[in-house]
């Protein structure tokens, strides 16, 4: 296996890379977006796993994330203009380098949280680059509630900076899924079932970092925008898509919203749309052994069927 590490440049933003490229010949490349306050190095053993199983991988921080900062976006934020187009132009750009160097492989894309919110968003506007789609705890956020909280923040944008870390806001996407769990040990129990996990993204100074107003903002108007852009959907009818979810995931509902996807998708014609609920909680890759063990296998299950044409 080789690992490479190289930076590209975005707008200005140096955007950190990892690939991964198994020692013999290459099945498929995987193509992975990360969540909201993480980075991708947290993917380092299912990358390990992937290539051994003789995958490509490719790997990179989002920006405002990891390694991808700078002094005009540093972590947690993104421009008020523009944030939600930045991290999918990065996107865009990483799928147009695999499509060159690797042009007769077969290319997924996977997307875990917010990552799978910006996966959904770029392959249904890009359908024709991908052989396959994997989800993993993904969400179906309310329109009301998005809009109204799209209200709320450009209010507050009246009388602070872009910058500025809202408490209200912050302490809700990092401390009201806990509300679901009974004597939860931190405020970040929702992420994990293994202390042991939770704990390493606690003590991650590459995690759990404030969000700024802008990447609220952001986040909320991109997700607008990937739900009104669902609706009408180009996939290839053959087109196949997994999603996966923690059975006591409460981000997404504790599978309720996975669903919603799923027969989103069925509705509209694209019938290879499979949902798998597992045990464990919102990160399925950072969970106990054997709940991790398992999320690997199904993952990797899914690409090898979708390569050989049983999916």
């Amino acid at each position: 296996m080789k690992v490479t590490r190289k930076t590209i440049n975005q707008q200005g933003l140096d955007i950190h890379q990892t690939i991964y490229l198994p020692d013999g010949s290459s099945k498929a490349v995987v193509q992975i977006n990360h969540g909201l306050a993480e980075h991708s190095d947290r993917y380092v053993d299912f990358a390990t796993f992937l290539c051994n199983k003789g995958f490509i991988v490719y790997l990179h921080d989002h920006p405002g994330h990891g390694q991808s900062v700078n002094e005009k976006i540093p972590a947690g934020h993104l421009p008020w203009l523009g944030g939600w187009d930045l991290m999918l132009d990065t996107i865009h750009s990483i799928n147009k380098t695999i499509r060159k160097k690797h042009p007769q492989v077969p290319v997924f894309i996977m997307g875990h949280s917010m990552g799978s919110l910006l996966s959904r968003y770029y392959n249904a506007t890009f359908p024709m680059y991908f052989k396959g789609m994997l989800l993993s705890g993904t969400t179906e956020p309310d329109v009301a509630t998005l809009r109204s909280l799209l209200v709320f923040i450009r209010m507050n944008r009246v009388f602070r900076k872009q910058t500025y870390h809202h408490k209200i806001l912050n302490g809700f996407f990092y401390k009201n899924y806990n509300r679901t769990l009974k004597n939860s040990r931190t405020h970040l129990d929702w992420l994990s079932t293994n202390p042991a996990e939770v704990d390493k993204y606690i003590n991650d100074p590459l995690c759990g970092f404030p969000l700024s107003l802008g990447f609220f903002k952001n986040l909320t108007q991109g997700s607008l925008q990937m739900i009104k852009t669902e609706k009408n959907l180009r996939f290839r009818k053959n087109f196949s898509t997994l999603i996966i979810s923690g059975k006591e995931d409460p981000v997404g509902n504790f599978g309720k919203d996975p669903k919603l996807v799923e027969k989103k998708y069925i509705n509209q014609g694209f019938y290879r749309t499979k949902i798998v609920l597992l045990e464990g909680r919102h990160e399925l890759l950072n969970e106990t052994e054997d709940i991790r063990l398992n999320t690997y296998q199904t993952i990797v299950d899914f690409f090898d069927d979708k390569l050989m044409g049983n999916f």
